[in-house]
């Protein structure tokens, strides 16, 4: 009788190189009843290397795969079931298959799960059971899983609060450049939570700012405009509340506003301040709706354009 392990290694080896005979000698090992050759054999027809591609037919054999106890097929067919690849959605395979995967030891699939159990796709949300589950991911090294943890822990989701270890993890995925993490981080400095002060918090909402991470990007600029952390520089600050008002953010508007109508770090311009103080206001600013009906009550606003208001 041939070797199965040899044959899905043999395979392996030449997938690339020779496609074609890495079909036949998976195929081999998947008649022999291998779950790798099945695994295998999956793979190539998923992917239409060396036979036509034939997504069904793929995931039969990971399922065969998969029910003998092969891990990562439990994963793909998690994948494939979120609907991926043109395959039917099925929330309760997906959820089966990725917490099978998940028990069974696949990285990949810890934060998969706990995000499936964290906002309820396909069964009831259980925050104790993502919480275990981004734990897991966590402890394996996943950056998004360590802004996770950090997130349960300050809000008490799915565990107890615990400001002292949600601070350890923030600081973890800060460090390993997520920009939601270094967000964290700033804020807490600036409170006083953690030590490092507004020097401390200029640097993460630099280097979330970096990043694109929008909120940072308002926050930096507000430490430029009041010269926290940094020398004042109402450029740079009008530079990054302009950024940010690019997507209608009223806060960042109202400051864009205010610097163009006093002329800070941008030459003035009432017109273009009126404008965005009108945008600010319908976008909810509060400061900006009071600034307007200051105007209105003091002068004849007709000579001033309010962007329609």
């Amino acid at each position: 009788m041939e070797d199965v392990s040899e044959l899905c290694m043999q395979a392996v080896n030449c997938y690339q190189t020779n496609p074609s005979r890495a079909v036949a000698l998976f195929s081999r090992a998947a008649d022999l009843g291998s779950p790798e050759g099945c695994f295998g054999l999956a793979e190539m027809k998923m992917n239409g290397m060396g036979t036509e591609k034939d997504i069904e037919g793929a995931v039969e054999l990971y399922e065969r795969s998969a029910e003998a106890g092969n891990t990562p097929a439990m994963f793909r067919l998690g994948t494939i079931y979120t609907g991926s690849y043109g395959f039917p959605e099925d929330k309760q395979k997906c959820r089966e298959w990725f917490e099978k995967a998940a028990d069974g030891g696949i990285e990949l699939a810890y934060p998969e799960i706990a995000a499936i159990y964290l906002h309820g796709y396909g069964t009831e949300p259980d925050p104790k059971k993502a919480y275990h589950y981004y734990s897991k991911s966590a402890e394996a090294g996943n950056p998004e899983a360590m802004f996770m943890i950090g997130y349960m822990l300050s809000e008490g989701v799915g565990t107890a609060k615990n400001e002292k270890q949600s601070a350890r993890w923030f600081s973890k995925a800060a460090e390993a450049g997520i920009p939601e993490a270094e967000f964290r981080m700033a804020r807490m400095t600036e409170d006083g939570v953690i030590p490092g002060g507004d020097a401390e918090a200029f640097r993460w909402y630099t280097s979330a700012s970096d990043k694109g991470f929008g909120p940072a990007k308002f926050n930096l600029a507000t430490m430029y405009y009041e010269g926290r952390g940094t020398e004042r520089d109402f450029e740079k600050a009008f530079a990054l509340y302009d950024e940010v008002s690019q997507s209608e953010d009223g806060d960042a508007l109202f400051m864009t506003a205010r610097m163009y109508f006093e002329g800070l770090g941008v030459q003035q311009d009432v017109e273009k301040a009126m404008e965005r103080f009108g945008r600010s206001a319908r976008a909810g600013n509060k400061m900006a709706e009071e600034f307007l009906d200051n105007i209105r009550r003091k002068q004849n606003t007709q000579f001033v354009k309010i962007d329609g208001l």
